[in-house]
């Protein structure tokens, strides 16, 4: 198959969204099918750039232009771009911050339909709107319902032959809105230094405190509001009875909740390391090394967490320790099974759980988007 992935931005590093293409498109050439990259709407970028993003398992052909570019220009630019490839697939990565300021991208359909007109859609749905939560503020709620009216409207226009998301969270409100949807699982964005990337499993050992340290690491930015203050409470008290060190790692862009979260570890005299954005290579040293991985997003939204997706991959169990949230307008949803939800005074249990058996890789992950493209084809045709 030939599939043009669109997506808002494509600089490395620096968009999730971005990164998780770059990596899915070239896990899919290695398949055998013939992708290129275009991003619509990109700030990273002044002028038009073409050429191929480089990667550790190979290189991609991409179209980045600049988001200061009128709209009609930028997606007359990418037609012509794609008429010359002549893909059979136009794959929408969508984020509604990535092609609209406030997250109400609500011409995006017409031009999308300019650019891909007579060619087969597939929406990935990576963000909804605002206010899914029962706290939410009156002003999100009132904004998620203009958000829901610009997503419902986009999908109605492209007629996508498939959709795919990463939460059941996202496909119960999807479903509402009267779409069909399919899950698709979310890979890492760190490659593991020493896992096989084709292993199908990883099975880790469960922590003894008699025989080491502890270390909890928390990638990527943390949320606001998560009981950090209970969290380092347990941790000393767990030291003190096993005399042990439990160091808490902050890597990446934490942002500003990285201070508190310090300031309540040292507090108690736990010892915290933080070593800001790293390279892939050193995060996942940092992952491989540690005892427990700790995320702040909630239960319901970790299926598109890339961190929580990088520690399940590199073998860690994950604690899931954030501020409370419950969904809006959904009901007798699961959260993630294969996380732990932090209650306080249970640390020594978070400790003792080994992590699930990760049966979710890129390659797999490649391979079942695929299939459902070419399924949905076969299903059409016939």
């Amino acid at each position: 198959m030939k599939i043009v992935f669109l997506c808002g931005c494509l600089e490395p590093g620096r968009d999730g969204v971005g990164d998780y293409v770059r990596r899915l498109a070239v896990e899919l050439q290695q398949q055998g099918h013939r992708i290129q990259a275009v991003a619509l709407n990109d700030y990273y970028v002044t002028v038009e750039e073409t050429g191929t993003q480089q990667t550790p398992q190979g290189d991609l052909l991409t179209l980045r232009l600049p988001a200061t570019w009128e709209t009609g220009v930028r997606f007359a630019r990418a037609k012509v771009w794609i008429d010359d490839f002549n893909p059979e697939w136009l794959s929408l990565q969508f984020v509604p911050y990535a092609f609209h300021t406030k997250g109400a991208p609500f011409q995006l359909g017409k031009y999308l339909l300019q650019v891909g007109k007579n060619r087969h859609w597939h929406v990935m749905i990576h963000e909804l709107w605002m206010g899914m939560n029962t706290n939410a503020s009156m002003q999100h709620v009132w904004w998620a319902k203009v958000q829901r009216f610009v997503i419902k409207r986009l999908i109605n226009q492209l007629r996508p032959k498939i959709i795919h998301t990463h939460t059941a969270l996202y496909e119960a409100h999807l479903t509402k809105l009267g779409f069909t949807s399919q899950y698709l699982p979310l890979f890492s964005n760190i490659p593991s230094l020493t896992l096989p990337a084709a292993s199908s499993s990883i099975v880790g050992s469960s922590f003894s405190p008699s025989s080491k340290d502890v270390s909890l690491v928390l990638f990527g930015f943390i949320h606001p509001g998560s009981p950090v203050e209970l969290l380092a409470q347990d941790a000393a008290e767990f030291a003190n009875r096993y005399k042990v060190l439990v160091t808490l790692t902050m890597i990446g862009r934490c942002g500003s909740e990285q201070d508190r979260w310090a300031k309540n570890w040292t507090a108690l005299g736990l010892p915290v390391k933080i070593m800001g954005e790293q390279s892939p290579s050193i995060i996942s040293k940092v992952l491989l090394d540690a005892s427990l991985g700790i995320v702040t997003t909630p239960a319901l939204l970790l299926g598109k967490s890339g961190t929580a997706a990088a520690m399940r991959e590199h073998g860690l169990p994950v604690l899931c320790v954030s501020a409370p949230w419950h969904a809006r307008g959904v009901h007798d949803l699961l959260g993630e099974l294969d996380a732990q939800v932090y209650q306080a005074g249970r640390f020594e249990s978070y400790l003792a759980v080994k992590p699930a058996e990760i049966i979710i890789k890129l390659p797999d992950i490649a391979k079942q988007l695929s299939e459902s493209l070419l399924a949905s084809i076969y299903t059409w045709r016939v």
